[in-house]
């Protein structure tokens, strides 16, 4: 199984709704709003990276609210 800690600067105000909208998407298994630098931290889990990749450019970066993001790979669990 793959991992990745993605980290989401939402736009002013939508910090919330950005975070309800990653609950729905496959893959998603944690999410926090966070204090300083970025609004939301989110786990994906998926059974390869180019899974993750897939839910990183087709269903999270297209979501209303979200401004940018880093994806952190994770190489060992």
């Amino acid at each position: 199984m793959a991992m990745a800690i993605m980290l989401i600067n939402a736009d002013p105000g939508k910090d919330r709704k950005a975070a309800q909208a990653l609950k729905k998407i496959k893959g998603v298994s944690e999410i926090y709003l966070v204090s300083g630098l970025y609004d939301v931290v989110a786990t994906i889990r998926r059974s390869s990276s180019e899974e993750i990749l897939a839910t990183v450019y087709d269903k999270v970066r297209g979501l209303s609210g979200v401004r940018s993001s880093h994806t952190m790979f994770c190489l060992e669990a």
